[in-house]
Formats: structure tokens, sequence, C-alpha cells
């Protein structure tokens, strides 16, 4: 049976503990939280012995096994806690059994990477499905936060309005570590139920950490708001802007070339498997920036990076960081230089 985890109490609550659980995704709070409350009503049922293995490289698949048959001198009730990887053939075949011949008194709790397509049709995870409860955890979206924040804070006999759960949502970046954090402060924090976005802008330290990769890829993908958040981040840290120009460069150069192969007719996957750009979310932002310029403007921009470096080593080193915003606001297709600059 799958279940989504915010359902996950009501089937507690109603129908008890099933005899096994699998937790799989990649945010981690919300793999901790489902696990947590198995954990939780699985104390409130008498299963007082816990049981934690990893299935870290060269772990033997006969510890599970052996689990099992050990009687425990202190409770009947066994809660095994597998967390894991993919299992493997050996690791398959074990789950398989464990999943036909289920032990009494005994829940398996395993916690696991996403599983794709393929993982959700092996024979270990379809046993255990049909055995037990698999519960897939997925990221909360940008435009699903703030609203999970409301959520949260009503759980805690709080309410806040929309343009502060949106300022929280802003400044956590889709980290639901953080957005906790920010909501527990705000909750110990706060005097009264109504939260208002001075109280956010009070109590709420920026839970954003920028770093320069973050920033050049928003740039391409022409992310403008959030390219200057990042900018801003990074000038707050007190970052040197040579690092920024650094990477800035090593990775604009490299659009610059590859913009040119496409010109001369190669095409576009080529050039990607050409300087070996294998994440789909970098292939979309330089798409979009090779979209947003041709080689002429991608030239213009190199000979503006130029006075980036220029104003770097002289003893204007303020000057560097609206240049800098302006040059990543070119890139992200806001070009605000005059023209004289880029001509």
């Amino acid at each position: 049976m799958r279940l989504k985890p915010e359902q996950l109490q009501a089937h507690l609550d109603r129908n008890g503990l099933a005899p096994v659980y699998v937790i799989s995704g990649e945010e981690p709070l919300q793999i901790i939280e489902t696990a947590d409350a198995v954990r939780q009503y699985a104390r409130g049922e008498g299963f007082e012995e816990r049981i934690v293995l990893n299935t870290a490289q060269g772990f033997d698949w006969q510890q599970l096994t052996d689990e099992l048959a050990n009687v425990s001198l202190f409770s009947s009730k066994k809660l095994i806690e597998l967390r894991m990887g993919k299992p493997g053939r050996e690791g398959g075949a074990v789950l398989v059994d464990y999943a036909a011949n289920l032990p009494a008194d005994t829940v398996l709790l395993i916690s696991c990477e996403k599983l794709d397509k393929q993982a959700q049709k092996s024979k270990w995870f379809t046993a255990l499905d049909k055995a037990g409860v698999s519960i897939p955890v997925w990221p909360i979206d940008a435009a699903r936060l703030p609203e999970w924040i409301r959520q949260r804070l009503r759980q805690q006999g709080k309410q806040i309005n929309a343009e502060a759960a949106n300022l929280i949502a802003e400044r956590v970046e889709g980290n639901l570590l953080a957005a906790k954090q920010e909501i527990d402060k705000l909750c110990l924090l706060s005097e009264h139920n109504n939260i208002s976005t001075e109280d956010v802008l009070r109590c709420v330290s920026d839970s954003t950490r920028f770093n320069v990769f973050e920033l050049i890829e928003a740039a391409l993908a022409g992310d403008t708001q959030r390219s200057l958040r990042m900018l801003g981040g990074l000038r707050s840290e007190g970052l040197d802007p040579a690092n920024i120009y650094g990477a800035m460069m090593w990775d604009f150069r490299r659009l610059c070339l590859m913009a040119w192969q496409i010109d001369n007719g190669e095409a576009i996957e080529k050039v990607f498997a050409d300087h070996r750009i294998w994440d789909n979310n970098r292939k979309a932002a330089i798409r979009a920036a090779l979209n947003r310029h041709d080689l002429r403007s991608l030239h213009r921009l190199l000979r503006q990076a130029g006075r980036i470096d220029r104003t770097i080593k002289s003893s204007d080193r303020l000057l560097v960081w609206d240049i800098l915003q302006a040059f990543f606001l070119a890139v992200a297709g806001k070009p605000l230089f005059p023209a004289e600059t880029v001509n």
C-alpha cells in the first residue's frame, strides 16, 4: 500500500502498525519526520527494542537474518531499522524472503534513496509494498512552500499572513530543515499567535547560503531576481569578488565556446557531451542562455568582463560589485550597460 507522508498518522490511528514500512526520497526533513512517526507509534505499542542496520559498502545481509533469529531478553517486540541504498541481488533476495515470511512482533522500517521506476518494479520493492506500506517522499516545490509553512505554524497554534509566509519561503530557498528551524524560532520568540511580516523580519535570519556556482547557474537560466539575491548574499558574507570573477569567467568562456560550436553546426547534445555536462538542470540553464545570446552579444559581454578584471585589480574595489551586478543581469537577459561600454 502506498501513502503520502501526511496520510501516515491517520493510517496508524486507524489500522495500527504494518509489518513493513519503506520510506524513500531525497527530502531529509520529511523522511526523518515520517520515520519518527512510525518509531513513536511503535514505542506506544510496546516495541522497546530497536536495532539499526546501515547497508554501507561491505554490508552482510546475513545480519538482518540473524537479528530476526535473535531472541531478546528485554522485549518480545522488535523494531528493525534498515537504512540502505540499492539492495543489489543479495539484499533483494533477502527482502523478498522477509516479505514472504513476516516474523511476528517485528516491524521493519526501511529508509532509502529515491526509487526510480525500475526500482519500483523490482521484486523486492513489489513484495515489501504488498506486505506493508510504502511512502514516497517528494520535495515541496516553491509554489507549495508558503502553504506548507502556514500549515506547520497552524499545528503549533500560530497564524501567519501570506506575505510573511512568502518571505520565509524566499529566505530558506526550498530547504525544509532551515524552514523548520525558522518556524520553531518564530514560535519561541513571538509572544502572540498572529505572526506578521514585521515579526519575520525581526526574528528570522537569512538561512540561505549561496555559492558562486549557484549564482552563475541562476544567471544562465535567466532568473534575475535570484541572481541579485545570491550576489547580495555573497557580498554580505564577505566573499572576495575575485573569487566570483574566477569561477564566472571559467563558465562564461566555456559558454562562448559552446555557442561557437553550435554556430558551426554541432548538435547541442554533442556539445554538452564534449564539455561533460550531464546534469539536466545545468543543461536547461545553458540552453536558456544560448537562446538569449548569440555569438555577437556573448563577445560583447566577454569584453565587459575585462572591465571587471581591471576594476578588481584597481584601488576602486567598491565599484566592482556594481559592475558584477550589471554583468550578471546582462547574462540573465537584462542588459543594463550603457551602449558605449559594450560596443
